[in-house]
């Protein structure tokens, strides 16, 4: 943690990502564990059509482009989500922080954590899977030490912590080519047929209803993959030129991105099939062409274990803004507001999701559900923010007409819209594939997020500290 004399006088953020350091940022957000687990999970409810969930599952994300496209070039802020989803609704912008603070300490920290401390423990045949004498495994021994080192690194600030993003995840680049390269010439079209299998394990379900269902839940679970970047300009206050560096990020970090899973999904069904693929994740295809290999060494590690600690380290980031910027509302106590003068970082704003992510790592060891909270989460702020994109011709034009991006009204308005639609369907599809696996509490523990939230808001503002908010001082 900062020193005593940095805890003295309040801090500020400074400007210290540039554009090239924030598109590896964003890649590391989107390209995750859930790459390496969620995907094999999604094969299970599809089949091979893998890769067209895939292509659904980004629909929402690229039609949000446009809509984040004009806003972040006119308004770039720090929690921008946050920000721009209380000038469509305060009170649902102050549950969507709630929701986040439940989906990305307790779902997404522990999942990517998690994922990355069973890949380590893949580095050394023969250890026990559990602790021995303790109701803990080793795998969730070495997720917390990762949440600890990487909260360590953030305290120190953000410029050691987004440069060291940027090595991560030019070897994790490496380790994804290591996979998709030599894993193309062993693709079997025979592995494709039947393209649709429905697996959802419902016999109240017709064949093509389950087919469809399968699809879209396959979707849903996958839309991680690929929003994970959207949350890549929460960091406003800390881009260099954030105007023109933001939305350029998005693009080129999404695309690159979908490029790249595409073709995994492609080689990972499609060498042995999606149920060889299914019982495990994506070290198991990669076994069968890179066999006991460096190479394969060298995915587990630049591939599985470096996208787990790049999103850890970016999540951990992102969570500690939020908690800053909802205390600086009067949401929490005014403490999480404290920035280190040294390292110009909120050091009690990023304790909070660490904390919270390391209590949950001793409990909860199943990935589906961490994967379905952290995709919830995701899919409520940036459906408000949609929504907020959506009235701002209307409600605000001098943000519109003070966009680099020139879209008509229209446009804007048809994407938004689309997207949130979208946005709504998934995260009714995540409610039912967290009831189905048995874990209504996370649906509960959603509600009671969603609840509070609201009724900090009117709390709040019966003592009269809730103030309009103003999108272009905020």
């Amino acid at each position: 943690m900062s020193s005593p004399e940095a805890q003295v006088t309040q801090g500020t953020l400074r400007k210290e990502l540039g554009l090239i350091v924030l598109i590896f940022l964003m890649i590391g957000l989107n390209v995750g564990g859930a790459l390496f687990v969620l995907t094999s999970k999604a094969a299970g409810l599809t089949g091979p059509s893998l890769f067209i969930a895939q292509i659904i599952s980004a629909l929402p994300v690229l039609l949000a482009l446009i809509p984040y496209m004009i806003i972040t070039s006119a308004v770039p802020k720090t929690a921008a989500s946050y920000q721009y989803a209380k000038n469509f609704s305060y009170p649902l912008a102050a549950a969507g922080v709630m929701v986040l603070l439940v989906a990305m300490p307790l779902g997404g920290l522990p999942l990517f954590a998690l994922t990355n401390g069973k890949f380590f423990m893949k580095l050394i045949p023969g250890a026990p899977d559990m602790v021995p004498g303790l109701p803990i495994s080793w795998a969730q021994i070495v997720a917390i030490i990762t949440v600890t080192i990487f909260y360590i690194i953030n305290i120190m600030g953000i410029k050691p912590s987004a440069y060291i993003e940027f090595i991560m995840t030019a070897l994790l680049i490496l380790a994804l080519l290591v996979f998709i390269i030599p894993g193309l010439p062993g693709v079997k079209l025979e592995n494709f047929t039947p393209l649709f299998t429905g697996n959802v394990a419902n016999p109240n379900m017709s064949p093509l209803l389950g087919q469809i269902v399968g699809l879209i839940a396959a979707a849903a679970l996958s839309y991680t993959l690929l929003a994970g970047g959207l949350f890549g300009i929460e960091l406003g206050d800390e881009v260099k030129k954030a105007h023109f560096t933001i939305p350029r990020a998005l693009i080129i970090s999404i695309f690159v991105v979908l490029i790249l899973y595409l073709f995994i999904e492609i080689v990972a069904v499609g060498v042995n099939g999606w149920k060889f693929f299914a019982d495990g994740d994506l070290s198991t295809p990669a076994r069968v062409f890179l066999g006991h290999s460096f190479f394969f060494g060298f995915f587990v590690i630049g591939g599985g274990i470096m996208a787990c600690v790049t999103t850890v380290n970016a999540v951990l980031t992102i969570s500690g803004r939020y908690t800053m910027k909802f205390a600086e509302d009067g949401f929490f106590p005014h403490f999480f507001t404290k920035i280190s003068k040294k390292y110009a970082v909120p050091y009690w704003g990023l304790t909070l999701p660490f904390v919270l992510s390391v209590i949950i790592l001793l409990f909860v060891r199943d990935f589906t559900v961490l994967g379905a909270m952290l995709n919830f989460g995701l899919l409520f702020m940036v459906s408000l923010v949609l929504l907020f994109a959506y009235n701002l011709p209307k409600k605000h034009p001098e943000i519109f007409a003070s966009s680099r991006y020139k879209f008509t009204p229209t446009v804007l308005r048809i994407a938004s819209l689309s997207a949130a639609i979208l946005n709504i369907i998934f995260m009714l599809l995540l409610i039912f594939i967290m009831f189905k696996t048995k874990n209504q509490w996370a649906v509960w523990l959603f509600v009671i997020a969603i609840i509070i939230g609201i009724m900090l808001y009117y709390i709040r503002k019966g003592k009269g500290v809730i103030q309009k908010p103003n999108i272009l001082t905020d």
